[in-house]
């Protein structure tokens, strides 16, 4: 199952490069600079479960305490992946806010889900905001639903 969820991962890095470099001027949505990104993980820029690069995917990024360490995931379907299926004990999680590229409490977040921008380790895309304003905004430019951290976290867990 792991060689898969690998095996998957890198076709999805090596499609999302193909896109890239067929047009430059086209990004992804979840990409910032590694600059921008605020990596928690020291000297490690990599999702804790499929390896992906976390500023490319930067606004779907989650943060939880694991055995007392932090761990930094590319999306909530990996933390979801790592929660539910080794057991981690996941504590304090935070989720980047699409707004302000700052990470915030994933509990108190407004999570957009379905929306047309692409997810990240999912088909369904599931993006988080501070506040309810700028979900609602993004949901009506974008489509996708507003709803809360358990029902987008419910919603992951349809991947599997």
């Amino acid at each position: 199952m792991k060689a898969i969820k690998i095996l998957l991962a890198g076709l999805i890095i090596v499609s999302s490069f193909a896109v890239l470099n067929a047009d430059k001027t086209m990004d992804l949505f979840q990409s910032v600079s590694p600059q921008e990104a605020t990596i928690v993980q020291k000297g490690e820029e990599s999702c804790s479960v499929c390896g992906m690069n976390l500023p490319m995917f930067y606004k779907t990024n989650h943060i939880a305490n694991v055995d007392n360490k932090k761990k930094q995931y590319c999306s909530l379907h990996c933390l979801m992946d790592d929660k539910e299926n080794n057991h981690a004990d996941t504590k304090g999680i935070k989720v980047v806010d699409v707004t302000s590229l700052k990470f915030i409490d994933a509990a108190r977040a407004y999570y957009v889900v379905g929306s047309k921008r692409k997810g990240t380790m999912s088909m369904v895309s599931k993006y988080a905001f501070k506040n309810l304003k700028n979900a609602a905004k993004f949901a009506k430019e974008n489509g996708g639903a507003v709803m809360d951290f358990n029902a987008a976290y419910n919603e992951a867990k349809k991947d599997f």
